[in-house]
């Protein structure tokens, strides 16, 4: 049977969006941030089976069943968990040994051998980061180009920045440590020559590591510090980056995604950029929802990975050629995607790294504030395409316009537009919006069904006749929001030997235990459960959108009431023990513990 590590599994997984794969299955329309249809493991008539982009989650309100895109896969089409993954890794064009045809016959230990030579290469990254980053104190040169860019010692740590020395110093301490020489080549950091002598490929660069969301050095991109006509004359390329290999393919990561997504669990947006530094500069100014795109144009996985990360996303691209077509390449795909998304308009500075350091952070917010939209874009730039001083440019330019327009799904959006555009080139607003209906191609099919989405499954309510329940569920829920100071007090003030139900109770266990160990950022919260009946309690939690409140205010009201129901029952115990005692001892003692309790109770009820 196939072997998979967590790493894989959770490649896999966070390369299939779940909305894009149960589209696959279910007609889905959104309806505030989820999307609901009808549930392909039960018969309705009603959708009641909701999907959570954001939390990456299913779950059916009418038959219960929940968990994760994998589950999913699993349930839909009945097979296991290794075919679900197979199946998945197919489909993310991701290759998997079993996927391999050199691979169908291995055994169990030359699988697990290739999982060794995946975990040498994250190894060997790690050391290479640390090993770069020291080298800044021995590089004068290196030090001089951090004072330039005006980058703090801070920032160098935060980021993991480094310089590579020409002096292979790399490749001698890979060596002493053991390296297989196949696992050292594999990451593009050492190089062989036709001699057979192993070298450092990074030589005399200021070296950038990249983190996939994990945490996980995967990558290194450099930067040459010579001139500009030192790199002309000599053909230099001004940056190097690592090769696509097991554990790194460029489209698949975003440069400093794993600091932007620490700063705020769900941002409202975040700004894409082109080059490293124009990731430095803001996160060093405090603005921290910045990620840039490896060089390359916006991919369909990066779409997906930002889309769970923020409602908003901004791009900011070169102004040459190539910049504005990867733009337009990034719209494209992130409006395939129901991503809303901006364009940064700068002026004044040729990047953000610049404008940042020349004008301050509050202005560049401002910038990201004032960002324009898909339509305005398009039409700006379609704008220089044509002469409006003619007649018959006008008219080809508004019949372009009108195609762009009668792609905006919100009709207001759409509106607006339509009435800036029409006194702005002097055309009556009845005139553009007949060119709009002609290229509009609309689906009716599943409005009605959509909008007749029961009520009872978007308002389903935390707050039960129960409050044990609720006090556990909400738990569950706090501990969802990955808060190191909100499980340090969950764990202060509530005894998880008192939870009643034992699938929450071994749930929140479980979530203690990956909080405990460092790991509560690495893994998906529904990665604790094991269980079909612990996915669809986790899910039905999750789903429940009168969760979403002040963390603060949450956690205050679910300790209290923990406290209260638990000194409640303690009474009631003693109260049941009281009636059978035989002796005053035995009465007063109970009768102090009894007193205690009410006047704990007492405290709770008036704070």
């Amino acid at each position: 049977m196939a072997f998979y590590s967590e790493e894989i599994i959770e490649e896999v997984r966070s390369a299939n969006d779940i909305v894009d794969v149960v589209s696959n299955y279910v007609q889905l329309k959104r309806n505030g941030s989820n999307y609901f249809g009808l549930c392909p493991f039960h018969r309705e008539k009603t959708p009641s089976f909701s999907v959570a982009s954001e939390k990456q989650i299913f779950h059916c309100f009418g038959c219960g069943k929940g968990g994760n895109v994998i589950k999913f896969v699993m349930g839909v089409e009945n097979i296991s968990f290794v075919e679900a993954i197979q199946m998945l890794a197919e489909r993310a064009k991701i290759d998997l040994p079993s996927n391999d045809t050199r691979d169908l016959y291995l055994s169990q230990d030359e699988l697990l051998q290739k999982e060794q030579s995946k975990k040498n290469m994250y190894e060997i990254n790690k050391l290479a980061g640390r090993f770069f980053y020291e080298n800044i104190k021995k590089s004068k040169v290196a030090q001089e180009y951090i004072i330039k860019r005006s980058i703090e010692p801070a920032t160098v740590r935060k980021f993991g920045l480094g310089f590579a020395l020409d002096d292979n110093g790399l490749t001698k301490l890979l060596t002493s440590k053991g390296f297989p020489e196949a696992d050292m080549l594999a990451t593009g950091l050492i190089g062989k020559s036709d001699f057979g002598k192993l070298y450092d490929k990074f030589k005399n660069r200021f070296m950038f590591p990249i983190f996939d969301i994990r945490g996980k050095v995967v990558a290194f991109g450099g930067r040459s510090l010579e001139s500009a006509e030192v790199l002309k004359a000599q053909r230099i390329p001004k940056y190097i980056n690592s090769p696509e290999n097991a554990i790194y393919t460029k489209g698949r990561h975003l440069y400093a995604l794993n600091l932007a997504r620490k700063s705020n669990e769900k941002m409202k947006k975040i700004l894409v950029v082109e080059g490293y530094m124009d990731v430095v500069s803001p996160h060093q100014a405090g603005i921290t929802n910045v990620v840039a795109s490896l060089g390359t144009a916006l991919t369909e996985h990066q779409g997906r990975l930002l889309r769970q990360y923020a409602d908003e996303i901004i791009l900011s691209y070169d102004s040459d050629d190539a910049g504005q077509t990867a733009i337009e390449r990034g719209l494209e795909v992130l409006r395939s995607l129901g991503v809303s998304a901006k364009v940064l308009q700068m002026t004044g500075a040729k990047d953000p790294d610049e404008y940042v350091l020349k004008y301050g952070p509050e202005r560049f917010k401002k910038l990201m504030d004032d960002s324009i939209s898909y339509a305005e874009y398009k039409i700006s730039r379609l704008k220089k395409m044509y002469n409006l001083s003619d007649t018959t440019e006008k008219i080809k330019f508004l019949t372009k316009m009108a195609e762009i327009l009668s792609k905006i799904d919100n009709n207001i959006e759409r509106d607006i537009y339509v009435d800036k555009f029409s006194v702005e080139l002097g055309v009556g607003k009845e005139a553009i919006l007949a060119e709009i209906e002609k290229k509009t191609l609309r689906s009716t099919i599943g409005n009605k069904q959509t909008n007749n989405i029961s009520q009872n499954f978007l308002s389903k309510n935390i707050v039960t006749n129960n409050p044990s329940r609720a006090n556990e569920d909400l738990i569950i829920y706090l501990l969802s929001k990955k808060n190191e100071n909100v499980f340090k007090e969950l764990k202060e003030n509530i005894d998880i030997s008192e939870i009643e139900d034992s699938v929450k109770k071994n749930i929140i266990i479980k979530l203690y235990d990956l909080y405990e160990t460092g790991n509560i950022n690495n893994r998906a919260v529904d990665s604790v459960c094991q269980s079909d009946e612990e996915f669809n309690v986790l899910t039905e939690i999750l789903m429940n959108e009168n969760m979403n409140g002040d963390t603060e205010k949450v956690l205050s009201e679910v300790i209290k009431s923990f406290q209260v129901e638990s000194l409640k029952n303690k009474r009631n115990t003693l109260m049941k023990k009281l009636s059978s005692v035989s002796t005053n001892e035995e009465r007063e003692s109970i009768a102090i513990e009894l007193y205690e309790i009410n006047n704990k109770l007492g405290q709770l009820m008036i704070r």
